[in-house]
């Protein structure tokens, strides 16, 4: 098909993320902001978490309610900026305005679609998220795909901005972009390279976006597109780089939590003794001089694509006790090395997983649904041979 139908003749995109604003954990949206801005000619929007939000899936606090503010990121890598409670005209030095909202990612999401800009987004592009999500293990806990998944669910009112009927009726195309670490550390080279090829692939699906076929709705288009980009030099170079479209393995966990005696876990998927970090901690997180904490209370828990490095625990009181005292805690101490490092030849061929493995760039267009069995497979086991269709009524 043609490219994305768009309400102007720039597109205008909304750029979310789990991983919040520019920091150890979120190291790649401002640079993949500004080549969407810069190579594509794109109209950015950035609507993300004040803080790091993995693992939350497409969830929404509904009990909370939600704080925005705006933050203003500084070059050369957004590591700093003022944050405002209220927007204000752009200073000396700043290009960018971006909202920072305490929900969740699928909250931005909805919120930036149904609130900030309703009837002006043409396309949703959750990420990059530091951390793969192929597979769908990390693809269900994700709050990348979650973000995505919320804009594949929402179909947008049209707007006082343009006072047009919606140009997206069933819902708005997502795409959502995962770097999968392999070694460490994670040099700046590689980082552009990867950068370089998701706004590559972006501008490739946006010009061509795909077909779905679906026995209810028929021919549609596709909901979202899932991309995981292995972060390997070799394999990331311009002459070398291959894409394949994949489908998700499946796959599942074991245990994702130990007994602790910590209050919070503090882990943070991009800390790693072993990853590149700015000198200063100081200068690795937005200038917030004006606005009280927020109320985000979501762990900075994920898959930095290495598995979890244990909290180290305070020297009393000690676990045992704790116990004794009939109380019991945990935190998120997950063992991925099954998830991260699967036999090659365990993976399904064709599969994002077996994609990821051979060094491709992975493509998976994925609906906003529960998977449900192909016809035939309904009804009790002894009904298997007799093709049980959606439908059928119980004997």
């Amino acid at each position: 098909m043609p490219r994305i139908q768009t309400y102007k003749d720039r597109p205008v995109v909304l750029l979310t993320n789990d991983d919040g604003p520019p920091c150890a954990s979120s190291p790649n949206i401002f640079s993949f902001c500004k080549l969407l801005q810069s190579r594509l000619g794109w109209d950015v929007r950035v609507v993300i978490p004040d803080c790091q939000k993995s693992w939350v899936g497409k969830a929404y606090a509904i009990s909370d309610v939600i704080t925005a503010s705006y933050f203003y990121p500084l070059e050369p890598e957004g590591l700093t900026g003022e944050i405002t409670a209220t927007a204000r005209p752009l200073k000396d030095g700043e290009t960018m305005e971006w909202i920072l909202l305490s929900g969740t990612p699928a909250t931005c999401t909805n919120i930036a679609l149904h609130n900030l800009y309703p009837g002006e987004i043409d396309l949703v592009v959750s990420g990059p998220n530091h951390g793969r999500n192929s597979s769908t293990a990390f693809a269900l806990s994700s709050g990348t795909l979650g973000a995505a998944l919320a804009g594949a669910l929402s179909t947008p009112l049209p707007g006082p901005s343009t006072g047009e009927s919606s140009l997206h009726l069933d819902h708005i195309p997502c795409i959502a972009v995962s770097y999968g670490v392999v070694t460490r550390p994670v040099t700046s080279r590689v980082l552009d390279l990867a950068t370089d090829a998701a706004a590559d692939v972006c501008e490739k699906l946006f010009n061509d976006w795909g077909w779905d076929e679906d026995h209810e709705k028929g021919r549609h288009l596709v909901q979202v597109y899932s991309v995981n980009i292995p972060l390997v030099e070799g394999d990331l170079e311009v002459g070398t780089r291959k894409t394949a479209w994949t489908n998700m393995w499946r796959n599942s966990y074991g245990r994702l939590f130990k007994d602790t005696t910590l209050s919070k876990a503090n882990y943070d998927p991009g800390d790693n003794s072993n990853q590149n970090k700015p000198a200063s901690a100081s200068t690795n997180q937005p200038q917030n001089t004006n606005i009280p904490p927020g109320d985000s209370t979501t762990s900075t828990a994920g898959p930095g694509a290495l598995p979890t490095p244990t909290p180290t625990l305070p020297s009393s009181p000690s676990i045992g006790a704790d116990k004794e005292a009939g109380q019991l805690k945990f935190h998120f101490a997950p063992d991925m090395k099954p998830l991260l490092f699967p036999p090659i030849e365990s993976l399904p061929v064709g599969s994002d997983a077996w994609a990821f493995a051979k060094g491709y760039i992975s493509v998976t267009p994925m609906r906003a649904q529960f998977a449900c069995p192909i016809e035939g497979s309904y009804g009790f086991g002894k009904d298997e041979n007799q093709g049980k269709a959606a439908g059928s009524l119980w004997d």
